[in-house]
């Protein structure tokens, strides 16, 4: 493990002349992934130099309904075997049990040619024994130039494969870095974000007799709240990917356009594929196949409600505050930046340690590079 000190001189120059490939793309079946590929490709800017770093489109086994225990497609070209580069960099929760599976071969083909792989923003999906086990036997094998994780969990499970290892944050908290917002004449909003679980019933300064039973309390803008998610939509979403549009499909409720005082606007992060009626049910809905859309409307947003971690994590890295309607373990990249709330309350991200951690993780890379190239 290599050790900086974030308050140490930066490094002015770029690490390397060298060429740079950064992994991005499936943005359309799941629009977070841009938020991290965005910030992914300013912190390799700022390590390499703009000239030199290009992106490149991700494993096709990561497309929706592949199964990724059979690695990526029979008949795929596999682009990334061909890389002509000093440096290939992926990120993301990429440390699943068919990481092997989809790696091996192009991890293989690069190190055969000398590249230097980095791990960005790298997560565990599950954080089962299961899953840490069979990716530490496949890094101790391919082992990577650098990691970067992007919560602890992740960092004390692999902190020992390889000596450039560090506790970083999610990329995409770097990602005002990377895209200044649009401004918009929108009236006061909130933005309501639930794309894979039904959308909750809000109810505000509800009675105190009020039903209770599975249902969330918590306070916004000087009002008491309740969210409650309606029990059939939200069975047949738990059930798998493909249920959840069927929940969509017998979900028959009205949505208010107002909650708080505030408008609502519906982001939806699934663009591909485009249903419709799923998509524009609901006043408001919005969908987009490009990120800046998104980060617009949740830069905007007085808060955020969401099931999506990263339409969280966007809003915070803009300093608006965001609530989590999800029980995922990916969720821990929160906890590393000190929250730990996010799923019983709004929260707001402290943007001074913010942005110390991301001057120290750029910081570590510019050393880290320096030394390996």
């Amino acid at each position: 493990m290599l050790d900086v000190d974030p308050l140490q001189q930066r490094l002015e120059s770029p690490t390397t002349n060298g060429r740079v490939a950064i992994m991005q793309g499936f943005w359309g079946q799941n629009i977070g992934n841009a938020f991290f590929d965005l910030g992914g490709k300013w912190i390799a800017e700022e390590v390499f130099g703009a000239e030199n770093v290009s992106g490149i489109q991700n494993q096709q086994g990561y497309r929706t309904f592949h199964r990724q225990s059979r690695g990526n497609p029979r008949n795929d070209l596999g682009l990334l075997n061909y890389l002509d580069t000093d440096v290939f960099i992926t990120q993301g929760p990429m440390f699943t049990k068919t990481f092997e599976a989809l790696w091996r071969r192009s991890f293989e083909h690069m190190q055969r040619r000398g590249t230097k792989i980095v791990l960005l923003s790298a997560a565990f999906f599950r954080y089962t024994d299961e899953e840490v086990n069979a990716v530490r036997r496949f890094l101790k094998d391919c082992l990577p130039a650098v990691i970067v994780t992007r919560d602890s969990d992740t960092y004390e499970r692999v902190k020992d494969l390889c000596e450039f290892t560090y506790n970083g944050i999610d990329s995409a908290f770097f990602v005002p870095k990377a895209y200044k917002p649009v401004k918009m004449s929108l009236p006061p909003y909130v933005a309501v974000n639930f794309d894979q679980y039904p959308e909750p019933d809000f109810n505000i300064d509800a009675p105190t007799g009020a039903r209770q039973d599975k249902s969330i309390a918590f306070e916004a803008f000087g009002m008491h709240w309740r969210a409650r998610q309606p029990w059939l939509q939200m069975k047949l979403s738990q059930a798998g990917q493909w249920q959840c549009y069927l929940g969509a499909l017998v979900d028959f409720r009205r949505l208010p356009t107002h909650l708080g005082g505030r408008l609502v606007v519906r982001p939806e992060h699934r663009f591909n594929p485009h249903i419709t009626w799923k998509i524009y049910r609901q006043p408001n809905g919005i969908a987009a196949d490009e990120p800046y859309t998104y980060l617009t409307i949740y830069s905007g947003a007085d808060l955020t409600l969401s099931d999506r971690v990263h339409a969280c994590v966007a809003t915070l890295a803009y300093g608006k505050p965001a609530m989590l309607f999800h029980p995922t373990p990916r969720a821990r990249l929160f906890e590393r930046l000190g929250i730990k709330n996010i799923r019983s309350a709004p929260v707001e991200l402290n943007l001074s340690r913010l942005e110390e951690e991301r001057l120290a993780e750029v910081d570590f890379l510019k050393v880290a590079m320096a030394r390996i190239l």
